[in-house]
């Protein structure tokens, strides 16, 4: 199997999208290629992957640039191509935006840290996970309203659409960020207290205590278990 990872990190230390590359290559025989979309480095072909995941960014979902505008092509190819597709945090609000949501608002609360999760519907990447869990979340903006082909399934006290999934389609979308293990949940929270926002943070202290590694087993298990399943058909 051959997963693309869309890198839309604009910070260098996190250009790589190293902690999703380490939830991809958990699959036996699965192949991580990244590509740099801040950069305008998409593939030519987009159709030669089994799956294709898109990373967070600290770009806002509303600006709008022409490697912003290629990145919504690309997943409105992928979407129409049935191609699996999953985006985290700023790669969820991607999803909605190229697929027409109605408007993303900048959140009058930002959502850093430990955050309790609740599902609101079916998901076939939560099976096997409790209708609440524990994660991390880093976002400062969500998306507002989905458009008629994505149906929410999970919201947060903070957040009302904490993840999502296209009605006939293989594409799923999730605010939060379950592949940050705790030395890079850690790494976060050090660097909003160097910038004077520690008041931000939730539950800084309590990671050891809510980071549940089966969070992210299961979401990402279930998401390239669907891939795999679409590439023997």
């Amino acid at each position: 199997m051959k997963t693309l990872i869309v890198d839309n990190n604009r910070m260098r230390p996190s250009w790589g999208a190293g902690s999703l590359v380490r939830e991809a290559v958990k699959v036996p025989g699965n192949t991580a290629i990244v590509r740099r979309a801040p950069e305008d480095d998409l593939p030519s072909s987009l159709d030669e992957f089994d799956a294709v995941i898109l990373s967070g960014s600290m770009t806002s979902c509303l600006a709008r640039e022409p490697w912003t505008d290629h990145l919504d092509e690309a997943i409105r190819h992928w979407v129409e191509r049935r191609i699996p597709l999953l985006g985290v945090c700023y790669g969820h609000q991607s999803i909605i935006r190229a697929l027409g949501g109605v408007a993303h608002l900048r959140k009058g609360q930002s959502e850093v840290g430990w955050t309790e999760i609740e599902q609101t519907g079916e998901s076939a990447i939560f099976e096997g996970l409790p209708r609440k869990f524990w994660t991390f979340s880093n976002h400062h903006e969500e998306a507002q309203s989905l458009p008629p082909a994505l149906v929410a399934n999970a919201r947060s006290e903070r957040c009302e659409i904490q993840a999502f999934s296209h009605v006939t389609a293989p594409v799923f979308g999730i605010q939060f960020h379950p592949e940050k293990n705790l030395p890079e949940a850690e790494e976060t929270f050090r660097g909003y207290r160097a910038k004077g926002r520690s008041s931000i943070l939730m539950r800084p202290k309590d990671g050891s205590k809510l980071l549940d590694a089966t969070v992210a087993e299961r979401i990402f298990g279930n998401f390239f278990r669907l891939a795999a399943q679409r590439t023997s058909s």
